[in-house]
């Protein structure tokens, strides 16, 4: 990462016309991961995998020119790296509408909720969904969970699921194509994106451009990127999501 950030400055100051991409600082990443992790040599471990921030920090600061994909990045590399405000443009990511449509020919399942996130990242706020979701099966017993992604074995969320007793009302699918999650969204009633923060958010455009209903936290860029396209809750607030 070193070398890489040297060389990226390297052209900047030989004159070659540069932009860079900051997608979000990912200060914002290790301070939630920070406040999950329970354990003295977890947080060790945690501190030590971020520990490029501060070269991040720094080659950040002398970029003449950075793009980033949303209005809330901007203010956060504002705020957390230090960044000439001047210097910071907003490119919002877009979605492929060729691909990611509406299929009105599939029926969808009652009660089945889909959502994209890593398992064990606790930025993506899936612990959240799974404390959600066992509130609401006490109403709606046949409620059931599609989730994109893997969990670790043995790790923080297998271990959530078991003491929620959710197992068997959860289907995960991992390692798809794009055509594959398109049918998926199709197939369920409602998208959901409870992550804590997002740079943008990708799975809630995917799943407003697929034509679901949609329920998002307001998690860093999310209210920015999902408006008036869903239903928008306070990011960690479990009551709300229900």
């Amino acid at each position: 990462n070193q070398t890489l950030a040297d060389g990226v400055l390297d052209l900047q100051r030989a004159g070659i016309p540069l932009v860079t991409t900051i997608h979000h600082p990912i200060t914002r990443d290790r301070r939630l991961a920070m406040d999950a992790e329970r354990r003295w040599y977890g947080k060790l471990l945690v501190a030590r995998w971020h520990s490029f921030l501060n070269m991040q920090q720094r080659v950040a600061r002398e970029l003449e020119h950075i793009v980033t994909v949303s209005g809330a990045s901007k203010t956060d590399i504002i705020a957390d790296f230090g960044v000439d405000p001047s210097r910071v443009a907003v490119m919002h990511n877009g979605v492929d509408t060729q691909l990611f449509k509406p299929c009105p020919e599939v029926d969808r399942k009652p009660c089945q909720i889909m959502a994209t996130a890593s398992a064990d990242t606790p930025t993506k706020g899936l612990q959240v969904l799974l404390r959600a979701a066992k509130a609401l099966r006490k109403t709606r017993p046949d409620l059931s969970l599609l989730l994109v992604g893997k969990p670790k074995p043995g790790g923080d969320t297998e271990k959530l699921i078991d003491e929620l007793g959710l197992a068997a009302a959860i289907q995960w699918v991992s390692n798809v194509d794009h055509e594959t999650i398109v049918q998926l969204y199709a197939q369920s009633t409602m998208a959901v994106v409870p992550s804590l923060y997002e740079g943008f958010g990708l799975p809630a455009v995917e799943a407003m451009a697929c034509g679901i209903a949609l329920v998002s936290s307001d998690g860093g860029a999310l209210a920015e990127v999902v408006a008036d396209g869903g239903r928008l809750v306070p990011a960690g607030d479990v009551d709300a999501l229900t």
